[in-house]
């Protein structure tokens, strides 16, 4: 009895946890929850398979409640595919959950518990350490990372210095230093006063010019059961091109989102006569590629030239699991709402191409498909000369509670990582203008129909995170936890 409450009451903690991330944006919530967690962990001083129980439900509430979203693509077609919801939401929250499990289970393992600092300074870095393994185990999902959650506060900055999991680690440390007391207090107060004196400092000292482009970013708008039926396709690319054509004398390129073109543009009769008639303006968009020779599938984005021609084409290469590729063939029909069904094809194949494009001779663009966003280490090797960073996604799969407002979080991130402007075209979601400090300077709101003209902000000096690159930045981390791991055995060893 004492055992099932005392995972409840992780579990309920995990679930306050999750208040961290939008839509609530609470994220000093973490620190009053990780330091109940970490001191009643102290005062309990579980064995090894009941510590791994209190970190599993403690990140079964967490990632249930942050990933609710996950419900959303299966209403879609609700006769079909809800059944299959509760069972993907709860399968993907425990294989996260087991990673936080682990950590618990791995910092009481030889832990007499006597000495507060030595036992909390491991569940330290196992839950860094958790943070960062889910990060990139089975392809990896960095959702929700803890230190993300402090997007829209000035500790943000700090992402400019040391990426996603340095700041994690740090977050988590100033949190589960509380419960060794007076000392472990002042340690958390003085942290978190300079990291916010830091973004404070950054904020402050803003300073970026606007090109004299005119961008012309797109949000169509279009309902995700309604995307792929064909007798739609030409309202729907008639309802781009009335978007494009409002008052645009001024604009001098347009930015369509992912898949915002239903059919595949290379093989669409008159497709090159209708852009030159319609809008004879250079155009970013996504669309499906498909390659008859090699009979391959590609989520692509395509730059075109005034006159409608296909100048450069970046096929996406980090894909969905289940959603672009079927690890298990028979979850197919599960999925078929993403237009995978074609041709005998079981899903997309990876992309090759450089992610970065040249446009106008002298601005290169990183191109991001969707997810890819929310991998800081394959942006940071993808991002050698970009000038700026566009964002082409399609966040109806998300709903309107919190998949969209979870996902720009993450372009805003890599936005302060690399120093560098963003822009985002949702089908529908958050589409905006994201400056290089990670705030957002324009946005179409979710689930609106419409159009925001912006100049682009020009990126700023390379931060330190870019200039020592995120391979280097990892690599010390995970040296520093062995470090600090060592230490810890050795004082072990000293006082037994």
């Amino acid at each position: 009895n004492n055992l099932f409450f005392n995972l409840i009451l992780f579990c309920i903690l995990g679930c306050f946890l999750s208040l961290a991330n939008p839509p609530f944006s609470f994220p000093y919530v973490i620190l009053v929850v990780l330091a109940l967690v970490g001191n009643y962990w102290l005062k309990k001083q579980p064995n090894l398979s009941t510590s791994f129980f209190y970190g599993f439900f403690l990140g079964l509430g967490y990632f249930i409640l942050s990933l609710v979203w996950i419900f959303e693509p299966f209403l879609i077609e609700p006769n079909q595919n809800l059944i299959f919801a509760p069972f993907a939401i709860l399968l993907l929250s425990s294989i996260l959950a087991f990673f936080w499990g682990s950590a618990f289970f791995l910092s009481s393992y030889g832990n007499d518990f006597k000495n507060k600092k030595k036992s909390l300074l491991k569940l330290i870095l196992f839950l860094s350490l958790a943070e960062f393994m889910r990060s990139f185990l089975f392809t990896g999902f960095p959702w929700v990372l803890l230190g993300l959650a402090f997007i829209d506060t000035p500790v943000s900055q700090a992402l400019s210095i040391f990426g996603p999991y340095w700041l994690t680690f740090i977050i988590i440390l100033l949190s589960l230093i509380i419960p060794t007391g007076l000392i472990g207090i002042l340690i958390s107060i003085a942290g978190f006063f300079l990291l916010n004196f830091y973004g404070l400092y950054r904020y402050d000292k803003v300073e970026y010019d606007e090109s004299n482009k005119q961008i012309r970013i797109i949000q169509p708008n279009i309902a995700q059961k309604n995307k792929w039926k064909k007798e739609l396709s030409e309202i729907h690319f008639n309802s781009l091109i009335k978007l494009s054509n409002i008052n645009s004398e001024n604009v001098d390129i347009f930015i369509w989102p992912e898949t915002s073109v239903p059919f595949f543009l290379e093989y669409k009769k008159n497709f090159q006569e209708t852009i030159v008639k319609n809008i004879s303006k250079p155009i970013i968009l996504g669309a499906r590629r498909y390659n008859k020779e090699s009979n391959e599938l590609y989520n692509s984005a395509y730059f075109l030239n005034a006159n409608g021609k296909v100048e450069q084409i970046y096929d996406k290469k980090h894909l969905v699991p289940f959603g672009e590729f079927i690890p298990l063939v028979n979850f197919l029909n599960v999925f078929v709402e993403t237009g995978i069904d074609n041709n005998g094809i079981t899903g997309f194949s990876i992309g090759e191409k450089s992610n970065e494009i040249v446009i106008d001779d002298f601005t290169i663009i990183a191109i991001l498909i969707c997810y890819e966003s929310i991998f800081s280490s394959e942006v940071d090797k993808n991002i050698i000369n970009s000038d700026i960073i566009i964002h082409l996604t399609n966040d109806a799969w998300f709903g309107s509670f919190s998949g969209p407002h979870q996902h720009i979080v993450q372009l805003r991130a890599r936005a302060i990582e690399q120093g560098l402007p963003a822009m985002r075209s949702a089908n529908t979601g958050i589409s905006a203008l994201i400056d290089p400090y990670g705030r957002i300077i324009n946005k179409i709101p979710l689930n609106v129909e419409g159009y925001i003209d912006v100049s682009i902000p020009k990126k700023i000096d390379k931060t330190l995170y870019s200039k020592i690159g995120a391979v280097n930045w990892n690599f010390f981390l995970i040296s520093l936890f062995a470090l600090l791991y060592f230490l810890c055995l050795k004082r072990g060893t000293k006082n037994s």
